[in-house]
């Protein structure tokens, strides 16, 4: 867990110096780029209709 953390850390530290950003602008941009990323690569795996998800993937990514 702290590996993960210490990886968001430098990820979002390096985001801020390439933006020249502050701290609070440079996390919020960030999770919403993030999100919009995200959100792209699941319009792209469904084909663009979200049940598709549910009927196909959802035995992959269920938790044990």
């Amino acid at each position: 867990m702290l590996y993960m953390t210490l990886s968001a850390a430098m990820l979002l530290q390096l985001y801020k110096k390439l933006n020249g950003l502050g701290y609070k602008t440079a996390k919020r941009r960030f999770a919403i780029e993030l999100w919009e990323r995200w959100i792209a690569v699941f319009v792209k795996e469904c084909g663009g209709n979200p049940e598709l998800i549910n009927r196909g993937y959802s035995h992959q990514f269920s938790v044990p």
